[in-house]
Order: C-alpha cells, then structure tokens, then sequence
C-alpha cells in the first residue's frame, strides 16, 4: 500500500456512522481529516491513531525519529486513574469490593471479567465503567495537550476508544494502522496471554476495524516490518505537518 494513501472521499466519513456522536461540520480549512473540528487551542497538530487490538500502531509511530512527537497514551492513562481515590471508591460502589485486591488496588483481570463480554449485563457494566473513567481519561489528556512541550512537531494520541468516546474531536488527523488479523492474534498471544477468542471479545466491544480504517484519512500497511511501517508513518506526518502549516 502507498505510505501515502488517503480514504477516498467516498467511504463514509466519521460523523456518518450512526453508532458514533454527531462530529460538528467541516469548516476549517487547515483541518485534516474531513468532520473534525478542534477543540484544543495548540499550535501543532493532534494527530489520533487507530488499529485493532494488538496493531502494533504505538509501536510503529514510535519508531519514527524525524520528528519530535509527544505520545499519549490514553490508556495507560486510564489504567493509573483507576486507583485514584475518588475513582476508586466510585468502581467499588458500582462493581463490588471483588474487583479490587488485598492491597486496596483495582484487580484489572478481575475487572475485566465483568466488563468484557457478549450478554447485556458485561455491555451494561461497560457503559458503567466508561462513565466513571473516561471524563478523567479526558480531562488529563487535554491537560497533556495543552502543556505540551514546545519544541514538539506534533501530539500523537493513541486510544482504543477514540472514535467511540467522542474525543476525535481534538483531532486534526487520523491514521489507521492496518495490520493482518493473524498477526494481531500471534502478538496478543505473546505479550498479553490472550486467546484469539479473548482477542475477538474485548475487540467486541470496540468499532469494527473496517470502520475505523473507513474513518481515517491516512492508512499504514502494518503487514511487512517495523521499519517499513515506520518509513510509511514517517511520509505521513511529513504530509500532514506541510499540510498543517499551510
């Protein structure tokens, strides 16, 4: 695939997926990814990247060394928020003292267990867990955004929910990072344990990929090596840092 393939303007556009929030109307023209509107005031693009579970898309942007990128991962954001104080107390009211360990910290696996599955009670404990964590999720990353260094060429914002949750938003840009579902299984097996039936059911509880891959503007063939993928990454974010600072 071209580094620089674009989604043709014929493939559905975020705000028309009906599962997803309302994206506000095109109406900047320095924007990239055509249904976004900003709402952070930074002076480098925020650029949102997307991929099935196990994509490898933090580990390809990070092997990119032309520019200085700050990277955010909403994830691991989240999962130091969950031992706030204030969240944790609210998991423990919603999900029972179960889900925490003997040290008084949340049990992800066994948090897990009760958010990540097929029946209406897993999907009803999700939606609960999501709206306890992901306004702090938020809250933070645009924290991380706005004091951002300034010497940064761009923001790069990883989180598996991005689309779901509303925050592309905040994006400029977005970049799927296409990988074959077989090697997404083989490496989920080898850092995370997970079966490729775990895979399938946390990924359940995700957009599909292909509508994720439709919503973005810039694809990354993640099929051959990290350097290949990296060189691709790299051509994009030259395209659009040019692009941005038109």
């Amino acid at each position: 695939m071209d580094s620089n393939s674009t989604r043709p303007e014929s493939f559905p556009r975020v705000r028309e997926f009906p599962d997803l929030p309302t994206l506000p109307p095109f109406q900047n023209t320095h924007l990239l990814s055509p249904g976004l509107q900003r709402s952070i005031d930074v002076p480098v693009p925020v650029i949102g990247i997307l991929g099935g579970i196990g994509s490898g898309k933090s580990s390809v942007a990070r092997e990119v060394t032309r520019f200085r990128l700050l990277f955010i991962d909403a994830d691991r954001i989240g999962h130091t928020l969950l031992n706030r104080e204030d969240i944790a107390e609210k998991i423990r009211r919603t999900f029972g003292n179960s889900v925490f360990s003997e040290d008084g910290t949340v049990n992800r696996a066994a948090l897990a267990e009760q958010v990540f599955g097929q029946t209406a009670k897993h999907h009803s404990s999700l939606t609960s867990l999501n709206q306890i964590i992901h306004p702090a999720i938020h809250l933070e990353t645009r924290k991380q955004i706005l004091t951002a260094p300034q010497d940064v060429d761009a923001i790069i914002w990883d989180a598996a929910l991005l689309l779901e949750a509303g925050w592309a938003h905040d994006c400029d840009a977005l970049i799927f990072v296409d990988t074959p579902l077989a090697i997404r299984q083989k490496r989920v097996a080898e850092n995370r344990g997970w079966s490729s039936e775990e895979l399938a059911r946390r990924e359940a509880n995700q957009l599909p990929v292909d509508q994720k891959r439709s919503a973005a503007k810039y694809i990354i063939d993640n099929s051959g090596s990290l350097a290949d993928a990296a060189r691709q990454m790299t051509d994009v974010l030259d395209s659009i840092l040019k692009s941005f600072r038109k």
